[in-house]
């Protein structure tokens, strides 16, 4: 998973760096009325100085916020976001550092 990870990275965001597995878990949830999602999922974080260079073909849009700002938006709009996020994201959260700076 670990090099599967690091390939997929390269080939969608242009990034190379290394990663941290924070931890994986199971889901099954509904998506509107689009279907629904039964997944392991394995979660890595890593840092990385360089911008990103996505791939077009695998991702239509990025943009850069800050966790309190994913935390307020969740908040306010929460169908905006996937329900395997919103499962994921309270676990990424917490494990963030609090001694690394964060983007504007």
């Amino acid at each position: 998973m670990d090099r599967a990870t690091r390939r997929r990275l390269q080939q969608e965001l242009g990034i190379e760096t290394e990663l941290e597995h924070l931890f994986t878990f199971r889901y099954q949830a509904r998506y509107l009325d689009v279907g629904s999602e039964h997944e392991m999922c394995w979660v890595f974080a890593g840092y990385c100085d360089e911008p990103p260079r996505p791939n077009r073909l695998e991702i239509a849009a990025i943009r850069w916020i800050s966790p309190d700002e994913l935390d307020r938006e969740l908040a306010e709009t929460p169908d905006e976001f996937s329900p395997w996020f919103m499962l994921e994201w309270p676990r990424v959260r917490a494990s963030l550092p609090t001694d690394r700076p964060t983007l504007p």
